[in-house]
Parts: structure tokens; C-alpha cells; sequence
């Protein structure tokens, strides 16, 4: 099955960094793609690898960043042993990329409609927000086999998410 899509939708569907990675290649390249805005065609594998099955468009982008958060920390948790309790953690070194590397999803070279310019300020706002929250948090450093690695407790990060927003 092939699946005709404009790369500006793509953009809007917040799957543009994984599209330019494991699709086109080079971001020289997917500037160009995306200045053009012509209808691409993927296949249904190359959708189903950069994320694109998976998501509905939403122009609460706030709410995609929290729904990407959510799926991070359950596909990248670990339960620890800290002190003879088990607690569910996440690495802090792969959350901060994670989030940090967030905004790539819309790239500077896009021009979004007044809805979404609109919305993208309002994400890029609650990510900073959300950044200087991080640096507040506890962490918890374990050593295995002499590397040392700070975590985060799931549970502050999963009481800054703000849903309903």
C-alpha cells in the first residue's frame, strides 16, 4: 500500500525529524522537499518506521509533546533497586536529548499557518518551562559495571505533564 501525503503534513503531524533521518537523508535535501510542498508518496513500511501510523494530527501540539513524553517514559523506563526498593526510573542523560531535540520536529524552514505559529509558541513556551522544571528535579545516580548514570523518578515527571492545557 502507498500513501500520498504533502511533507508539510508531515511537519504537522510532528514526524518530520524521524521523516528527514530514515527517509530523505540530508536536511539540505528535506528543505527542499518541504519548500516545494508537493504530494510524496511512502510506503507503508517507511510510514510505519518514522511514526506516521501510529498518530492523529492535532493542532494541540502541547498535548503531542505530552503524548510523546508518556511514550517515552514507558518505552524507555527501568525498574532499580535503590536502598532494597524498587523504583521505576528513566535515564536523565536520554530524557534531557529527548527533549531538548523536541522543537526539530519543526524545522525552521517551515512556515506554519496562524493556527499553528500560533500553537508552536505556545510549545516552544511550555518546553522551556518544562526544560527549567527538569533541573529542579531529584535524580538518583546508580553505578553498573564503573558507569555512573543520574535518573529520573517517573513519578515527578509524570506529575509536570499538564494535559489539559
Amino acid at each position: 500500500m502507498k500513501i500520498l501525503i504533502k511533507p508539510e503534513d508531515i511537519v504537522k503531524r510532528c514526524v518530520w525529524d524521524n521523516y528527514v533521518y530514515y527517509i530523505i537523508g540530508t536536511n539540505k535535501e528535506a528543505e527542499k522537499v518541504l519548500l516545494k510542498n508537493e504530494e510524496v508518496e511512502i510506503s507503508e513500511k517507511d510510514a510505519f518506521v518514522i511514526g506516521l501510523l501510529k498518530i492523529m494530527e492535532t493542532e494541540n501540539l502541547i498535548h503531542r509533546f505530552n503524548m510523546d513524553v508518556a511514550e517515552f517514559i514507558t518505552n524507555k523506563s527501568s525498574i532499580e533497586k535503590v536502598g532494597g526498593e524498587k523504583l521505576i526510573l528513566l535515564k536523565k542523560k536520554a530524557f534531557d536529548y529527548m527533549v531538548s531535540k523536541y522543537l526539530d520536529k519543526f524545522p525552521d524552514y517551515w512556515t506554519p499557518d496562524s493556527m499553528y505559529s500560533f500553537n508552536l509558541k505556545e510549545l516552544v513556551e511550555y518546553i522551556s518551562k518544562f526544560q527549567e522544571k527538569l533541573e529542579t528535579l531529584k535524580t538518583e545516580m546508580i553505578e553498573f559495571q564503573n558507569f555512573k548514570n543520574d535518573y529520573y523518578y517517573i513519578k515527578d515527571i509524570k506529575k509536570m505533564l499538564k494535559f489539559n492545557y
